[in-house]
């Protein structure tokens, strides 16, 4: 990756003028800093001012992409006339209207409520531990935990997907468990690209994501759109001490979401021009 200067490079730019213009934004990490529970995130208020002020432009398509469920993403973005996918792609929601869930998903439900009784238990016997019920996917959190704990936090929690029938994935300072439907951020994301017409050579996107689960849409958005900008919001554990650091498929990176905020200001004035 290449750390992106500000203000844009003249290539970059020009990458980031067509229309329709799509910004597809991670929000926990990315938007919004990482809190210490999921209950204390939060988007800074200047970061929603610039967030609409781009959505508010012509032709442009403003989209959160969160592993939140799909109302909440939307509740914490704040940002009217936005699109949201939440879930990790399980869930998308149009402007103004409710989230509409994948149609597979419903042969899960009675999977997905045993794994979370299952999980809550476990939460009970391991301080620390938080889980998250977004009802498609469940989060078992565990920022909190001691770190001689932790490998038996990720193990337990793979352990409850495994007799569930359900997906374990690994993100960051979390596990997610979902249903095994082979859907993803980036196979989200390129449905809805395909839906507003945003794969043609007139189009441009942005992608920012800080965590593994943003890869796949960093991936499936630059393959089905060459030209797209992809954007990596770095933290604490990308040290390379850090023992969480891990090589990104993103094309560039900025060194945390006030130097994200700063990158779509700075679009947004592109645009106006």
């Amino acid at each position: 990756m290449t750390v992106l200067p500000l203000p844009l490079t003249p290539a970059i730019a020009e990458r980031l003028t067509g229309r329709p213009f799509v910004a597809l934004l991670d929000i926990d990490g990315t938007l919004a800093p990482i809190a210490r529970s999921p209950d204390g995130a939060a988007v800074p208020d200047e970061t929603r001012r610039i967030v609409a002020a781009l959505a508010a432009q012509r032709d442009v398509i403003v989209v959160a992409v969160s592993g939140r469920a799909a109302e909440d993403a939307a509740r914490i973005l704040g940002v009217p006339g936005t699109w949201t996918i939440g879930n990790h792609g399980l869930e998308t929601s149009a402007p103004n209207e409710p989230p509409c869930p994948r149609p597979e998903l419903e042969r899960f439900a009675g999977a997905m409520a045993a794994a979370l009784e299952q999980c809550r238990a476990f939460a009970s016997t391991h301080p620390g531990v938080i889980v998250e019920d977004k009802r498609w996917t469940l989060s078992i959190h565990y920022r909190l935990v001691d770190a001689p704990a932790v490998a038996a936090i990720v193990n337990g929690s793979r352990q409850i997907a495994e007799r569930s029938g359900l997906r374990a994935t690994s993100g960051r300072r979390v596990v997610e468990i979902r249903p095994p439907v082979d859907v993803d951020k980036g196979t989200a994301s390129v449905d809805l690209l395909r839906r507003v017409g945003a794969t043609s050579g007139d189009a441009s996107v942005l992608c920012a994501g800080d965590d593994r689960t943003d890869e796949d849409m960093f991936r499936r958005v630059r393959a089905a759109s060459p030209r797209a900008v992809t954007v990596r919001v770095l933290s604490d554990d990308d040290a390379p001490d850090s023992g969480a650091s891990y090589e990104s498929s993103a094309e560039l990176s900025v060194p945390d979401p006030d130097a994200l905020r700063a990158l779509l200001a700075a679009i947004v004035e592109l645009r106006r021009a």
